[in-house]
């Protein structure tokens, strides 16, 4: 719910969308924010947090300043020069209290990522077509939108029977999701298994297939409950590749050709190999066989 006593400011910056998130460490809602030119944002603050913002950006690289009093702030500064405007004013309170009108239409502006999923958040908190909502679904609705991951800004108002929802996210570049498992890429051997974070699922020496989980993104309490999280562990996998080729000689070097070449098809660190030959046609075929060792890990860079 936006406070009846406002202030707006105008931050600017080279990016002054992410002095929201300075605002938001400090504790500082923000009820509006709107870019008004490059470099430049307006945004809309309680008057008693003023000086507590200023302070805030003091000897930074964003400057802030005042574009004057907002909503009641700016009706009180004009009926102090003009007293006869008070009694339309407390008719204009005693209106916006009595009547509700329904909602014929929602806008959503500021994020085509979650356009999408703010709809849902809103018709959620009550915010929906052909229904009344008030300042409580309203302020329901801005929690939920700020609760989005990277949003460091939203406001949901109502101006007669449209009802308009901004968001702002950060402009720092998101994290990339977590995976959440540690998954055998090969069938093998665990050869060595180390676990910082999640649930091992096998052992060292235990056969493993392919993509076969290995720590799961999950812990159990001490009372047995279990808890969602992601994976953090490494893991050697040892695993077995054969193959045959042709050579037209018999030789050392011609075996030592056929391990490097399964070598590199199985990839990984060489292990250990094994050569077999035999005569074919005008040739001969060479048997390699090799054990490699693969090395995983999962949210360990």
């Amino acid at each position: 719910m936006t406070p009846l006593f406002c202030e707006d400011l105008i931050i600017s910056a080279s990016s002054p969308v992410r002095a929201l998130d300075k605002l938001a460490a400090n504790g500082i809602t923000a009820y509006s924010a709107r870019r008004i030119a490059p470099g430049k944002l307006k945004i809309r603050v309680k008057c008693k947090e003023t000086a507590k913002i200023f302070a805030i950006f003091r000897g930074s690289c964003y400057t802030v300043t005042k574009a004057g009093p907002a909503r009641l702030a700016k009706l009180r500064a004009r009926a102090l020069r003009r007293p006869g405007i008070l009694a339309g004013l407390a008719a204009f309170v005693v209106a916006a209290y009595c009547v509700n009108i329904p909602v014929l239409r929602i806008d959503v502006t500021g994020s085509a990522r979650y356009e999408e999923e703010a709809y849902a958040v809103l018709a959620e908190s009550g915010v929906r077509t052909f229904a009344l909502c008030g300042e409580e679904e309203r302020e329901a609705a801005r929690r939920a939108l700020l609760a989005l991951p990277g949003v460091v800004f939203a406001s949901v108002e109502k101006a007669g029977c449209v009802v308009t929802a901004v968001i702002e996210e950060s402009e720092e570049t998101p994290l990339p999701e977590r995976e959440r498992e540690l998954l055998s890429p090969r069938a093998g051997k665990v050869e060595e298994l180390a676990v910082l974070r999640g649930t091992a699922l096998v052992s060292e020496g235990d056969a493993v297939g392919a993509g076969q989980t290995l720590v799961a993104g999950y812990f159990l309490t001490e009372e047995g409950e279990r808890r969602e999280t992601f994976a953090v562990a490494r893991a050697s996998i040892l695993c077995t590749f054969s193959a045959e080729y042709f050579s037209a000689e018999r030789s050392d070097a011609a075996a030592a050709d056929a391990v490097a070449a399964a070598h590199l098809a199985a990839g990984g660190e060489l292990v250990s190999s094994e050569v077999s030959v035999r005569a074919e046609g005008d040739g001969y075929i060479y048997g390699a066989a090799v054990t490699v060792r693969l090395r995983i890990s999962v949210n360990l860079d």
